[in-house]
């Protein structure tokens, strides 16, 4: 048997594991869809050659070239509008090509998920082209989330020091905030900026068990990185910007990819056909919505999609306060239509004419107003630009994508073949070591049979303890008695002290061990050129999309 034959075998049994509710559900095209979602790098490969590239719609090509402009429009603002950047946005314009797209939101230094996804975009068209040539990667940023979502405004590092084991690098979130979309929103402040160094700094020098030569070389990784954090800064004008910069600069400049940044909020223009198509069927969508949840909800499968989506349209309407509303359609006696609903942060009534029933038009001046909900981008990403690939995290978008099945069937829209990287990583940075230390210096070797063990202790000095706490008030004027059974209650207490410490601190150490860090973790650590070959490497090499990835 050969090794990809095994792998694919093996990948099979794990890709099983993380659709197994959805398999359970006894629906044939939810399964085939599953079953159809490659196991292995080669067969991701194939997947996507197979889609054909052909496309016999004038809509699309026009969507394609005004994706130029707003592709441009964003590495020009980001600073990487180099050669293979302005080469690859001209490939947009020719005919028969394929893309490939990732999505995800602008989280403030995203976890490594984020920039694996993208590495399996690049590392997938790099192999693609060997055949065909025409295959373009795009990655959208999802820039009109709430701020409120921790992964917005939250970036994790181990640290066993801290009082849970991790360090939070956080974005003030207030009640005016929490609404506002990312986009709207101010970017970080100078001295919140510092602030983050500081903390960074502080992280990487109190560390137990680090040489001056090795806090010296994370120094200098560190400062690699900072860099390209104050050149964002300087430029941007949203806390989205900050963010997708960052991105930008890691992916085109250091890693000197030619993956494509484009903004949700620049795409207006492109998906307007696809809106108006969206309201226009507004019915079946809701109606669709409604089936397919209920379908899973009946079996006892929670999706992960947002409740009572399917009581709402497809679009959100924004605020000029820097928010927006979920939206459902009014129809007049005239058969007119108009999108409605409340802004989640000031509250004011939000209304759209979008023209009749069956046939809505949104105006052109107007199209800035909505954006599309979870489940309609991938849906407008496949009418309206034709791709061929879609690169899904293993989180809440693999629910909304099979929710969203049903949508893509009723509308008679074809879903892109989906692609996941699945593997998680599996190294030891400074931080975890010293999580790993204290373990270790505590003979911890199996934390799931300590945590019984030590509870076990405790509760036996628990029923020592509160015999003797009931018995001292009985011997109170016994001077000699009440010595001796303090001398005793006091043993019991500390030895209770310092297993509440030891469970604390392993419960710290088991936190920062199982972290999935952010992206500064692997900056300081490994540095940004060479994770980069990490992850390109071992995809490859594993053939696996599903393996752990082994980092140096």
């Amino acid at each position: 048997m050969g090794s990809n034959t095994v792998a694919r075998i093996e990948g099979n049994s794990k890709l099983n594991a993380i659709f197994s509710k959805y398999l359970n559900s006894s629906d044939s095209d939810i399964i085939k869809f599953i079953e159809s979602i490659p196991v292995t790098f080669d067969d991701a490969v194939k997947a996507v050659n197979n889609q054909t590239s052909t496309v016999n719609d004038e809509v699309v090509y026009s969507n394609r070239e005004k994706l130029k402009g707003v592709v441009t429009k964003f590495h020009k603002k980001a600073g990487t509008l180099d050669n293979k950047i302005l080469k690859q946005v001209e490939t947009l314009g020719e005919k028969d090509i394929k893309i490939v797209v990732g999505i995800h939101q602008p989280n403030l230094f995203a976890f490594s998920g984020v920039f694996k996804k993208i590495v399996l975009l690049q590392v997938l068209s790099n192999h693609i082209r060997k055949t065909n040539p025409k295959v373009v990667p795009l990655f959208l940023i999802v820039d009109h989330d709430f701020m409120g979502d921790k992964w917005m405004h939250i970036a994790k590092l181990p640290n066993v020091r801290s009082s849970s084991g991790i360090l939070d690098l956080r974005y003030p979130i207030n009640e005016t905030t929490r609404w506002k979309v990312s986009s709207k929103t101010e970017p970080p402040t100078r001295s919140l900026i510092k602030d983050w160094e500081d903390q960074i700094y502080s992280w990487i020098k109190n560390s137990k068990n680090l040489t001056k030569q090795e806090i010296k070389s994370l120094y200098a990784r560190y400062k690699d990185f900072w860099n390209i954090v104050e050149e964002s800064f300087a430029v941007a004008e949203s806390y989205s910007e900050f963010n997708s910069i960052i991105m930008s600069k890691i992916v085109n400049s250091v890693w000197g990819y030619d993956v494509l940044f484009v903004n949700l909020s620049d795409m207006s223009n492109v998906f307007k056909r696809g809106y108006n198509y969206l309201l226009s069927e507004n019915d079946t969508y809701i109606e669709s919505l409604d089936k397919s949840e209920g379908f899973f909800r009946s079996r006892g499968i929670f999706t992960g999609v947002s409740p009572n989506l399917d009581k709402h349209s497809s679009l959100w309407i924004h605020c000029n306060c820097g928010s927006k509303a979920s939206s459902k359609i009014r129809y007049d006696d005239n058969h007119g239509a108009t999108l409605i609903g409340k802004c989640m942060s000031c509250k004011k009534n939000l209304s759209l004419f979008i023209g009749k029933k069956g046939n809505a038009s949104i105006p052109e001046d107007k199209l800035s107003l909505v954006s599309p909900r979870a489940i309609p981008i991938l849906l407008l990403l496949s009418r309206e630009l034709s791709i061929t690939g879609y690169i899904s995290g293993t989180g809440g978008s693999i629910g909304y994508t099979l929710v969203g099945k049903k949508v893509f069937d009723d509308l008679k829209v074809k879903l892109p073949t989906m692609i996941l990287w699945a593997g998680s990583d599996v190294y030891t940075g400074f931080a975890q070591k010293e999580a790993s230390n204290y373990l270790s210096e505590n003979n911890i070797t199996n934390i799931s049979n300590f945590v019984i063990d030590i509870d076990l202790k405790y509760n036996e000095l628990k029923n020592k303890i509160e015999p003797l706490i009931r018995k001292r008030s009985m011997i109170y004027n016994d001077k000699e008695q009440l010595n001796e059974l303090l001398k005793d209650l006091f043993t019991y207490k500390q030895e209770q002290r310092e297993i509440k410490q030891l469970q604390k601190n392993v419960q710290k150490s088991r936190n920062a061990l199982k972290l999935k860090s952010c992206i500064i973790d692997y900056a300081v650590n490994i540095g940004l050129k060479q994770i980069e070959n990490e992850w390109a490497e071992n995809l490859v090499k594993n053939n696996d999309l599903t393996k752990p990835v082994y980092i140096n």
